[in-house]
């Protein structure tokens, strides 16, 4: 995955142009191969959670969080549910599926999008559970280290409102 604006991770896309996946968050839209899919502002807040966090399974509690803030509504969970309903619908066509665990929450299933797997803390995700496996004590507590780092960055530009998004782009 590339990150076209890493500090605003508004446009996630696929640079090898294999798929032509791209999600632009900040104008509501996935396009697929030249096809153009519009998602509603919520769609578009879901997906990008799910995106966020794609390397395990979303728990509803915090897709709310995430997507409401202090503002939610008594109707949040379902909300989230309708929506995610509603972008299985539209994204099917690029491969891209959103899954149950129940118990778990949601995950993106990016099997045929593997590029959206490529991102740093997934990558340094994927070696620290590698050095986990092999015992490798030392290379753990650095790429523990690295995650930390990688997960407060990323927090921060995940955390702002739409609103202040948009203003802090220029948009």
């Amino acid at each position: 995955m590339t990150v076209i604006d890493l500090k605003a991770e508004r446009r996630l896309q696929d640079p090898s142009g294999r798929n032509g996946f791209e999600f632009d968050y900040l104008r509501n839209v996935v396009s697929f191969q030249g096809k153009i899919i519009h998602l509603s502002p919520h769609e578009s807040d879901v997906l990008r959670v799910l995106l966020n966090h794609r390397a395990r399974p979303t728990p509803i509690g915090m897709m709310i969080t995430k997507v409401y803030g202090s503002r939610e509504p008594d109707t949040a969970a379902a909300s989230i549910r309708v929506a995610i309903h509603s972008l299985r619908k539209k994204v099917a066509s690029t491969g891209l599926t959103i899954r149950a665990t129940p118990g778990l929450g949601y995950e993106v299933d990016a099997e045929a999008l593997p590029e959206l797997n490529r991102r740093l803390s997934d990558k340094i995700l994927l070696a620290l559970n590698h050095a986990r496996a092999s015992g490798e004590r030392e290379m753990i507590k650095h790429l523990q280290a690295a995650l930390c780092i990688a997960d407060a960055r990323r927090q921060h530009w995940e955390n702002l409102p739409r609103e202040e998004l948009a203003a802090a782009l220029g948009s």
